[in-house]
């Protein structure tokens, strides 16, 4: 069947004349525009779609609303009930869920709920009528991630923690079915965008904050050479790090107090052969007297207050760099000073001006910004190559029947090389055209190919084309 460009003139039976019929128009730009979509374990996902679902409720600590943190926050929940209390707001909002909490932030990520929806679930698994959220959706949920997770919006900018906690998180929130692997892969990207962020700022070579914190905070406080006596509540990561400072700030009257001080030993044999260790009940009853006492110790609500205070008198300093707090100003003797969350806010921010603040924020607005547009642009891409994919392995079985015919003759190569040039020619067309011009094309050619199969060559494109641009998808 050969289609050729017609224009002629008919006559309906009262001589009316009928208007003019032209070429077939074709328009295979759809397919550029369809929405782009990715692959996750043999799933074809939207990436679009999958970007618009989401929604964000955020709220970074501050000392205006630090009483609803402590509502918000999982830190002080071990991890079944944390995965409770997760288990509680999905199944509220019936979608997946994921959330994230760290020392000075608490948010939680929705998909295919609204902002106002996703609210509703939290507050109903908390005490609170209301929380002063800041509402994020969309691409946007998507580059206030990157900030978090690339230290941008912490309270020493650049920290490295926060990307170990949402990493993990990420996989946690997977392990146990709060997040299914489609879904996941939003995080993939944010996590893709913060490598990028912190590669370009030098933010790999950061510490971590509180560490940072702690660090100054106890070079300013203990004189040279002093013979301090200091006690480190907690042994886990920030614990055995704060026993290092202590160490390499020369101190050697440290005492750690631990739930349980044998299992809390042998996550660091080397720091804890320097150290003395006490349960919270050997505190109690043998009072070392100390002069500084950190506590990093986790609880939903303080350890220590007035119904249960600091079990000791004496003039210490104390630094709590537990979230939620460890240590109520109501538990401390009047004697001693307590260096609270507000404390640490306000001494981040000063740190933060080491790094002219100001600038790098405007600076990462247009990178991440940059990098959004890399990310969209690669899902666009992936459409097009899927469709000069599909051009070319159309073509290419095209030729394989053309070489069949009786008129082939010596243009078995020709016929190869013919037909992806006919794919790049049709791929390359930024907008509609016309059988008459795809025809054109393949007549004028300049390869030796028989006239005969060259007709039967024009006739199978045309046909293929039109059936391609009367589907709805490829």
């Amino acid at each position: 069947m050969t289609f050729i460009s017609v224009e002629r003139q008919g006559w309906s039976q009262g001589g009316e004349q009928v208007k003019t019929l032209g070429p077939p128009n074709i328009d295979l730009t759809k397919f550029l525009s369809a929405s782009p979509t990715h692959e996750v374990d043999g799933q074809q996902v939207n990436a679009l779609e999958l970007m618009n679902s989401v929604s964000m409720i955020s709220m970074k600590l501050d000392s205006s609303n630090v009483e609803h943190v402590k509502y918000l926050t999982t830190e002080g929940l071990d991890k079944q009930q944390r995965l409770t209390f997760l288990q509680d707001i999905r199944k509220e909002i019936n979608t997946d869920l994921f959330e994230l909490s760290t020392c000075n932030r608490v948010l939680y990520v929705g998909f295919n709920v609204t902002c106002d929806e996703l609210e509703a679930g939290v507050m109903k698994a908390t005490s609170l009528d209301s929380a002063p959220f800041d509402y994020f959706t969309g691409i946007d949920v998507w580059r206030h991630l990157v900030k978090v997770c690339s230290g941008l919006d912490s309270f020493i900018m650049g920290e490295l923690q926060v990307m170990s906690q949402f990493r993990g998180a990420v996989a946690w929130h997977k392990k146990h079915g709060l997040v299914n692997d489609v879904n996941g892969s939003f995080f993939d990207h944010v996590v893709s965008a913060n490598r990028m962020i912190r590669r370009e700022f030098g933010f790999n070579q950061t510490t971590e904050s509180m560490l940072n914190l702690a660090t100054n905070a106890l070079q300013e406080i203990i004189p040279k050479d002093a013979s301090t006596s200091s006690i480190v509540l907690g042994f886990g990561d920030m614990g055995s790090k704060a026993v290092e400072v202590l160490l390499s700030l020369g101190l050697s009257e440290i005492y750690v107090i631990s739930r349980s001080p044998e299992k809390a030993a042998l996550r660091s044999p080397e720091l804890a052969s320097k150290v003395e260790f006490m349960t919270f009940e050997d505190w109690n009853s043998q009072d070392p007297k100390p002069d500084l006492i950190i506590s990093t110790i986790r609880n939903n609500e303080p350890t220590y207050n007035a119904s249960n205070p600091i079990p000791t008198t004496s003039d210490a300093t104390i630094m709590d760099f537990s979230w939620p707090p460890s240590i109520d100003a109501s538990g401390v003797a009047a004697n001693q000073q307590l260096f609270g969350t507000e404390y640490w806010i306000r001494s981040a921010h000063r740190l933060g001006v080491e790094w002219d603040y100001s600038s790098t924020i405007d600076k990462s607005e247009k990178l991440i910004s940059e990098i959004q547009q890399r990310f969209m642009t690669a899902l666009t891409d992936k459409v097009q190559a899927k469709f000069r994919s599909f051009m070319y392995q159309t073509l290419d079985d095209l030729s394989k029947q053309w070489k069949q015919s009786e008129y082939v003759e010596n243009s078995h190569a020709q016929l190869d090389a013919f037909s992806r040039e006919i794919a790049m020619w049709i791929c390359n067309q930024s907008g509609p055209f016309s059988t008459e011009q795809l025809e054109k094309m393949v007549v004028s050619t300049s390869r030796q190919i028989n006239p005969t199969l060259l007709k039967r060559v024009a006739s199978d494109v045309n046909e293929t084309v039109i059936r391609i641009n009367g589907q709805s998808s490829l």
